[in-house]
């Protein structure tokens, strides 16, 4: 019985930190970046978030070999209003796939 507890705590331990792990990959949505929930991006949110997603990857060794070429605050603000809406992110997002 406590072999079958520790095997289970194992697992899931392992499978919290490729979680973690696969948190740090891809397109982040527009909510992650919305801290406040208020509809918008700011530089202080955006900046905030990336900083988070960049020390994870560090901590968990992974590459970060483009991570000078992300796309930072003033390339999702198109309107230069110093705020990110959801469809200037989506907009960013599509013209980054799309150029790959």
């Amino acid at each position: 019985m406590k072999k079958a507890l520790m095997l289970l705590a194992m697992v899931s331990l392992v499978g919290l930190n490729l979680f973690a792990a696969d948190a740090t990959r891809g397109p982040v949505a527009f909510e992650t970046y919305d801290k406040n929930k208020d509809g918008v991006i700011t530089q202080e949110e955006f900046d905030a978030v990336k900083a988070e997603r960049m020390s994870a990857k560090a901590e968990a060794g992974m590459p970060m070999r483009n991570a000078a070429n992300s796309p930072d605050f003033t390339f999702f603000d198109t309107n230069k209003d110093g705020k990110i809406t959801k469809e200037e992110y989506r907009d960013g997002q599509l013209s980054r796939m799309r150029s790959r």
